[in-house]
């Protein structure tokens, strides 16, 4: 029985026993009395449907945790209304809702307390990462609740609310030395980050592009939670590849329960995760100039280049039309799943990743001198403002835009 989508409030968790065992699940996940219980029968994991009609126990039970890090993740999944997607339903998944801002607080998290029980990092000692930005925030973030000291290894081309944020939380930034604009520099940082980390024995670095355990925890937890929010519903799902965490433990558990579902991994063109050949681009957290040890990509079924102008075009377009803000990574993944709709049938659902917010890039791909500055200005547009509502702002001693 397929799932009614239009049933507000519905908490889906699909059984495979007897309805008689429901006793056991609704103990199990220790559901109130104001549960009413739909059944459904599904091919993989237990659901039960249940519609909770108490807002109180909402308020009381569901927004409550003991510490910032049990906030990561359950990151909801919005569809898009005012985007043409020519009847396929496009979900995106907001990673953007965790609490540094992205979807790295989840590994950044994993890595230290997997770092931990294998006495790798312990109290007293410095975290040494290299990050475009993200990857570093989420450290910083664990770090300081953690009580460890932090140092994130930069490029210049960091967005500025991105340094700002890492600093927020008492950590430290090594910017590199300069480098011409859109060169990829992960291997300076990453080379760099080692030699630190050589010199300064009392230090540890998760070094994600590496880890093991950045896949794993994206394998048990984000791709985990879009099955269960879509099951065997899903038919295709795009993600951007950059250290490769997030498409390879996505797509390896989607495949394992349904084969069905198409898996597409997404990288700017320049990069060279997939292949081709090497270039500038300018979309931030995205892509390689190398292929990292941690990528699978025997479960991916096609992999797709996004130009900078097309993704920052992307991001623009979704910002005006179905006001939300995203990132470049994720407008490339956007901006893929657009360009391949023809391969879906109308009702088809596919998500796309957006691993963090547009308003890290509010001084560059929202940013209109920015993109003069980088050859992007076809990108700007004119305000849609009647003229004579402006000339009325300016007779009253104000100015429109502009300071």
């Amino acid at each position: 029985m397929e799932n009614n989508d239009n049933k507000p409030g519905e908490l889906k968790l699909s059984i495979k026993s007897a309805k008689g065992k429901i006793e056991k699940y609704a103990n199990l996940f220790k559901l109130p009395e104001s549960v009413n219980f739909i059944y459904q029968a599904n091919r993989y994991a237990p659901v039960v449907v249940s519609q909770i009609r108490s807002s109180t126990y909402i308020e009381n039970n569901m927004m409550k945790a003991n510490n910032i890090l049990e906030t990561i993740g359950n990151t909801p999944c919005i569809l898009l209304n005012k985007t043409n997607t020519q009847g396929v339903k496009v979900y995106l998944k907001m990673e953007t809702t965790n609490p540094g801002g992205s979807i790295k607080d989840r590994i950044a998290v994993a890595m230290l307390e997997k770092a931990e029980k294998k006495g790798l990092l312990r109290q007293g000692m410095t975290v040494i990462e290299p990050s475009s930005g993200n990857t570093a925030i989420g450290l910083a973030m664990a770090c300081a609740y953690k009580g460890y000291k932090f140092i994130a290894i930069l490029d210049r081309m960091v967005p500025s609310a991105k340094v700002d944020k890492i600093k927020a939380y008492g950590a430290d930034v090594v910017f590199l030395p300069e480098f011409e604009d859109g060169i990829d520099t992960v291997l300076y940082r990453i080379e760099l980050t080692k030699k630190i980390t050589e010199l300064y024995p009392n230090s540890f670095s998760p070094m994600q592009f590496e880890n093991e355990d950045n896949p794993i925890e994206h394998y048990h937890s984000t791709a985990r939670e879009i099955y269960n929010q879509f099951s065997d519903r899903l038919n295709g799902i795009f993600i951007t590849a950059g250290s490769c965490g997030t498409i390879t433990g996505v797509s390896k558990y989607i495949k394992t329960v349904n084969p069905e579902t198409k898996i597409f991994a997404v990288e700017p063109q320049g990069s060279i995760i997939f292949g081709g050949e090497a270039g500038k681009y300018f979309v931030q957290g995205a892509g390689l100039a190398f292929r990292p040890s941690i990528l699978d990509d025997s479960y991916i079924d096609d992999a797709i280049k996004i130009s900078d102008l097309t993704a920052f075009k992307t991001a623009r377009e979704l910002a005006r039309q179905e006001g939300i803000l995203i990132g470049g990574t994720g407008a490339c993944a956007l901006a893929a799943a657009l360009q391949n709709l023809h391969l879906f049938n109308k009702g088809d659902h596919l998500v796309v990743v957006i691993p963090d917010s547009g308003e890290r890039y509010v001084d560059t791909i929202y940013n209109d001198t920015w993109l003069a500055e980088h050859n992007f200005s076809e990108l700007i547009e004119e305000s849609l403002c009647d003229d004579k509502l402006k000339e009325l702002v300016y007779e009253l001693g104000c100015t429109f835009n502009e300071f």
